[in-house]
This record gives C-alpha cells, sequence and structure tokens, in this order.
C-alpha cells in the first residue's frame, strides 16, 4: 500500500482501501512502502493491517536490519529498498554488502534496485545483465544450497568472536548460526581475519569453505576439531563468506 512516502493525512484513506480488498481477499499479506528511515509497522500500526514490514533505509544497512529484526511484536521483514546499482557512484560491492546484510540479519528477502531498469530508461535491457545481477544469482544458490530461513543472527557473537568489524561503519562482519548450530554463515565486506568459537556448534568437527561471492564460486579449507578457536583468513582480496558446517551433515559445498 502506499508509494514512497507516509501516510499521514490520508492514513484514513488507506485503511478504508485495504478493508475494502480484505473484504474479498483473505489470503494475501499487507504492506506498505513509507518513506525512507521509517517503517510500516509504525506509520501504518493504526489499522492493525500490517502483517509484513519493511526495512527502507539509505543509512548504516545492517543496523537498521538489526532494529527491525528486534522488534516487538516480532513480524517477518524484507529489505525493500537501499542503495541502487547505478546511481550515486554506489560500488558493486555495496550491492553485495547490503544483500548479504539482509539474509543474515534476519530478514526474509531484499530486493536489488538498478538504475537505469527501474525507470526503464535505455539501455535497460543490457543492464539486466550487470554485475549486480549476477551476484544476486550467486547469493541466491548460497542460501538455497542451505536451510536459510533458519538462521539466527549472531548478534552476541557467540560464535563468532573475533572479526567482526565496525558496527557503525560498512565492514561490519554479519554472521547467523543455524538454531541447531549446525552451520554458521558469516559476511566480510573487506579480507581480514576472522576468529570463531568452533565448540558453539554441533558435531565433533566442522567443514569450513570460502564462498566468493563475486563469482559464486566455493573453496574447501579443511576439516577443524570443534574443540575452542579457530582463526581463518581468505583467501584473497574483497568481500568472502565464510561457511562453517558440521562435517557429520554432510552438506555439499555453499552454492551447489
Amino acid at each position: 500500500m502506499g508509494g514512497d512516502r507516509d501516510p499521514d493525512e490520508v492514513l484514513d484513506h488507506l485503511d478504508a482501501m485495504v478493508d475494502g480488498i480484505k473484504e474479498y481477499d483473505d489470503r494475501h499479506i499487507f504492506t506498505a512502502h513509507v518513506a525512507p528511515e521509517c517503517s510500516p509497522v509504525v506509520e501504518c500500526a493504526r489499522g492493525g493491517w500490517v502483517n509484513l514490514n519493511l526495512t527502507y533505509t539509505y543509512e548504516i544497512v545492517h543496523r537498521k536490519l538489526l532494529a527491525d529484526y528486534n522488534r516487538k511484536p516480532t513480524l517477518p521483514f524484507i529489505l525493500v529498498e537501499s542503495s541502487y546499482e547505478g546511481e550515486h557512484n554506489c560500488p558493486p560491492v555495496q550491492i553485495r554488502r547490503q544483500a548479504y546484510w539482509a539474509l543474515l540479519c534476519g530478514a526474509s528477502g531484499q530486493f536489488m534496485g538498478n538504475r537505469p531498469i527501474w525507470l526503464f530508461n535505455p539501455g535497460w535491457e543490457e543492464a539486466m545483465d550487470l554485475q549486480g545481477s549476477r551476484d544476486m544469482v550467486h547469493l541466491k544458490r548460497l542460501f538455497l544450497s542451505r536451510s536459510w530461513y533458519r538462521l539466527i543472527p549472531d548478534q552476541e557473537h557467540r560464535v563468532l568472536t573475533g572479526g567482526v568489524g565496525e558496527h557503525r561503519g560498512l565492514d561490519y562482519t554479519a554472521a547467523a548460526y543455524m538454531e541447531d548450530f549446525t552451520t554458521l554463515i558469516a559476511y566480510m565486506p573487506r579480507s581480514h581475519t576472522l576468529t570463531v568459537d568452533v565448540s558453539k556448534l554441533s558435531g565433533n568437527s566442522v567443514n569450513g569453505w570460502w564462498f566468493d561471492p563475486r563469482i559464486g564460486q566455493s573453496q574447501y579449507i579443511g576439516e577443524f576439531v570443534a574443540k575452542g578457536e579457530i582463526c581463518v583468513t581468505p583467501p584473497g582480496d574483497g568481500d568472502w563468506v565464510l561457511v562453517l558446517d558440521d562435517a557429520a551433515q554432510g552438506l555439499t559445498a555453499p552454492g551447489m
């Protein structure tokens, strides 16, 4: 409902539209596209019809995502809008960063924007094959290779204990683990050493992988005894994803 703005004085009309739709449709979820840095669960709360929240921010994305994850009462949420490919000198790493942050900070999904695609301006057909679209293919393959919907953000750094980065900045390493601790996934926007308490993961040993979000390929690190902490460093510069699995699960390489 709505369109890139808060309802304010037209909230009565918006509520009436929802009431009219719901007289005939009791199946579909409702949300609203409100203004940047605002949330439909706040701006459209009066009618009680919002059952999907949206994160919409051009500030520090992971902080807003975690704030929406921690809202009470709990609602599923999606990163609906942030930096667009082709606007404001946005580098490819920013498109990847906010996408991986979303899924590792508790979101149910995320949208990628591109200019000229969103305007259907000249060249939009060719823009569909730019880096951002290719990176989203790798993102999807990675998370579908694991039960991503079972991930819990590692906000207290229970498993990822070192190399988290600056929480107020763009180098934040977002990590999440399965509720049964069979898998940890961590995304770092820039290459550096991570420290992981593998004793928190299930099983007697864990398999480690580096996943390159730029080309969608995995590199096997090795098998580690699940005792104490380990330190791992990516094989090159740039952004990377660390995946650790309980070896007993027999999971294939991330992205397969």
